[in-house]
């Protein structure tokens, strides 16, 4: 019997991802630090942007700062050799605290300044962002005045302390 393996048509992530180098005129430049640093400040200052609510959960602010943040441990992460498609992918996802973890242990904190706070909320806001809480109503943690949301002012710098760190490198990044 006969069997074929079916071709798996590629995520979303995974199909976009693939491209990582641009070469021009013999020159190589890989892509990944640089691009995920950018996308990083770019959710970041739209986060900043914003105008501080008038109600006690807005969902947008949250969402565009963990996203900062998420981006940013990937730029550091891609700096160490995570390709792209591995970085989209797999164990990381959008899980925070996994993504921190890896990124402490290849050396995160000689590179940003993230204080035992910092990393403490970014590992809280995962509860919300992985869960998808700042996209779609959660009507439960509503009820219960969302008591898993860490504070934001501490995404907030935690973020700022991301981009503003890794910026540099990750454009001298080769």
């Amino acid at each position: 019997m006969h069997t074929a393996k079916r071709a798996r048509k590629p995520s979303g992530a995974k199909r976009f991802a693939e491209v990582e180098n641009i070469s021009i005129l013999g020159i190589t430049e890989r892509m990944g630090p640089l691009g995920l640093q950018l996308y990083s400040e770019s959710y970041f200052a739209a986060a900043q942007a914003l105008p501080t609510p008038q109600v006690p959960f807005e969902p947008v602010r949250p969402y565009l700062v963990c996203h900062a943040i998420e981006l940013g441990l990937k730029a550091f992460l891609s700096l160490k050799g995570r390709g792209m498609i591995a970085l989209s992918e797999g164990p990381f996802g959008h899980k925070l605290s996994t993504i921190l973890s890896e990124a402490e242990a290849t050396g995160l904190l000689d590179a940003v300044p993230l204080s035992a706070t910092h990393r403490d909320a970014i590992k809280t806001a995962e509860t919300y962002y992985a869960g998808k809480v700042f996209e779609y109503p959660a009507v439960g943690e509503a009820l219960s005045a969302y008591p898993s949301m860490p504070p934001l002012n501490s995404l907030f710098e935690a973020a700022a302390l991301l981009t503003s760190s890794l910026a540099q490198p990750c454009r001298e990044a080769k």
